[in-house]
């Protein structure tokens, strides 16, 4: 049963994806305004590194600490399995954005990082985080407490 402790806890974390998702996107929209104009993009391929090693992978990290073990079992055993290899790949992309050889290549690789956590996102905010506030063995507000990285 939804308590409203749990409601307003999936409340904040779906509002710090929206902040996640919005400074990611306006900062690999930069990166490519950049490369398309011609301009140095140096500063904005290193703005959006920044982000993602300071902000968006601490963030994964505190989910599969806190998040992702009460919905490793049952029915979203599956998709939490599938969210995992999903930060996986988004470290994967992270590499291959700090090793881009040149602008180009470091805007597209920073456009597959923003397309696969729009993604995840849809999954953590429509699938994940509504059935861990339905299962009536978690409390969302309990596993996100302090937890910072989750709920900005």
């Amino acid at each position: 049963m939804d308590s409203p402790n749990d409601e307003a806890a999936a409340r904040a974390i779906r509002a710090h994806h929206v902040e996640l998702r919005d400074t990611l996107r306006a900062r690999v929209l930069a990166l490519r305004d950049d490369v398309q104009t011609g301009r140095e993009s140096s500063d904005s391929r290193r703005a959006v590194l920044d982000y993602l090693e300071r902000e968006l992978l601490p963030h994964a990290a505190a989910e599969e600490e806190a998040l992702y073990p009460a919905g490793d079992t049952g029915l979203t055993a599956l998709l939490v399995r599938a969210m995992r290899d999903e930060h996986r790949n988004l470290v994967a992309h992270v590499g291959e954005l700090n090793a881009a050889a040149d602008g180009l290549e470091a805007s597209i690789a920073a456009s597959a990082v923003l397309a696969l956590f729009e993604s995840h996102l849809s999954k953590e905010n429509d699938l994940l985080v509504p059935a861990l506030v339905a299962d009536p063995h978690v409390s969302l507000s309990e596993l996100l407490g302090g937890m910072h990285e989750l709920v900005g």
